[in-house]
């Protein structure tokens, strides 16, 4: 019993090392990500019609992203959690390809998100340290979690909820328990290594308290099942235009599609508005400080958007999108609720990300982190009832969802307790099989994308 209680002694020790490298490197990494990316972005703002040669720059970042260095494609949030869950790692290639490439895409206009390459470079560094420290598997597999925690906790200012995100997103209905110290050490150290680096963060307390009473308590359920919707609908537009995309490169080449996804954004952007085009920092502080929606339809809009830049050859995240996306949503909802414009802006930005992302836990905990303790119980009963809501859907197609979690997976995703094992990656399908599912998904674009339709076969 002793023996038993030294070990554990040992091993706190040991990843609290560990876990504080990982964050004080992954936050100099975010903290370098961010000022380049505010620079170029204020630079950006003094040129007229910034957006018009997204359909070129589409297909440069695509030709660089996928056609050059093949074999190195982990610069997503989805493929990293790939290679997470089947304990492979994440190569220097794919590290600067996420870096780069993602503040090429937001600045020409492409709607995506900054915390992506900042978790994705922070679960690669933690790859590469783990293998020169010759770790075994599992022990590389904590280091990659550890990145991705410090990588959202640094990007966005939320060291807790940052640090579950980064646990919860791996695998809905399972948290790796034996990984949270570990992971909220690397989160926090992140987020003081950044702030002490001068990166500024966004932080709207809620000064509206509202008094708690039944009817009040039914508006938040509604407005949670509507959140959940919301998410859905971004769940299915994504796939939706991923595989009409996919399906138009199988017919024309890379170019055109990539010409014709740069198109749209450039329509939206010159008759619409171009806040629905780049970060889009702007449409979410607007309604969190309690402005109007841009439009009824302004989360429609951006849902669009970002599925097209994702879908044309586009790098980055998404997770600020669905902050837009649920703010402006929320914001929108309030006058058919009659509540607090600010207030589901405030929800519905946690909410929607609660829903897509499958992570009511870190979700939750971000509303407190972001807009005070006094949203807490409104925003948890918000986010659980739109993670119900969503069913087995995810905005990430490579994430597991457990049965015990409430939501219908498929039984292989169980996990067990020979879940240590490193799985087998999925056999990559013929062309002419590819061709014909994309026909089917088309149709049915319900249908989750399939394993293994990779951009290699275009």
């Amino acid at each position: 019993m002793l023996s038993e209680h030294k070990s554990n002694v040992i091993s706190i020790i040991k990843w609290f090392f560990l876990a504080t490298v990982i964050g004080c490197i992954v936050g100099v990494l975010d903290a370098l990500f961010l000022k380049i990316l505010d620079k170029a972005i204020n630079f950006r703002n003094g040129i007229p019609l910034f957006y018009l040669g997204l359909p070129f720059v589409l297909y440069g970042v695509a030709i660089l992203g996928r056609k050059t260095a093949r074999r190195h494609k982990d610069y997503t949030t989805d493929a990293v959690i790939n290679k997470i869950n089947s304990y492979r790692p994440i190569s220097f290639i794919s590290i600067f390809k996420g870096f780069t490439l993602s503040i090429v895409t937001m600045v020409t206009g492409g709607s995506a998100g900054k915390e992506a390459p900042c978790a994705d470079v922070g679960a690669g560094i933690s790859s590469i340290l783990a293998r020169w420290a010759r770790m075994n598997p599992q022990d590389q597999r904590k280091m990659m979690i550890c990145g991705v925690s410090a990588g959202f906790a640094g990007v966005f200012g939320v060291p807790i909820s940052g640090a579950l995100f980064g646990l919860e997103v791996l695998w809905a209905g399972h948290i790796f328990y034996e990984v949270m110290f570990p992971a909220l050490v690397a989160g926090i150290t992140a987020f003081q290594v950044t702030s002490l680096l001068g990166v500024d963060y966004i932080y709207h307390p809620i000064h509206f308290v509202p008094v708690f009473s039944e009817q009040f308590f039914l508006k938040m359920i509604v407005a949670g099942m509507f959140f959940g919707l919301v998410s859905v609908l971004f769940i299915e537009i994504s796939k939706f235009i991923r595989v009409l995309f996919r399906y138009l490169t199988l017919k024309i080449r890379l170019f055109w599609t990539c010409v014709i996804g740069g198109l749209f954004l450039v329509a939206v952007g010159y008759f619409v508005s171009p806040l629905y085009l780049g970060l889009g920092m702007p449409g979410i502080e607007s309604v969190l400080s309690g402005e109007p929606p841009l439009s009824p339809f302004a989360f429609l809009y951006k849902m669009l958007t970002t599925s097209v830049t994702f879908a044309a050859g586009g790098i980055g995240g998404i997770v600020t999108p669905i902050f837009f996306v649920g703010a402006q949503a929320g914001a929108m909802l309030a006058d058919f609720l009659r509540v607090d414009s600010a207030t589901l802006a405030a929800m519905g930005l946690v909410a929607v990300l609660a829903g897509t992302a499958n992570t009511p836990l870190s979700a939750s905990i971000m509303a407190i982190e972001l807009f005070g303790p006094a949203i807490a119980p409104y925003a948890t009963v918000a986010c659980v009832i739109s993670f119900l809501v969503t069913g087995q859907q995810s905005i990430y197609p490579s994430q597991r969802i457990s049965l015990d979690s409430g939501k219908t997976g498929d039984a292989e995703h169980v996990p067990t307790a020979d879940c240590a094992r490193p799985l087998r990656p999925a056999k990559i399908p013929h062309r002419k099989t590819l061709f014909k599912q994309a026909f089917k998904e088309m149709v049915k674009h319900l249908i989750p994308n399939p394993k293994g339709f990779d951009d290699e076969n275009k």
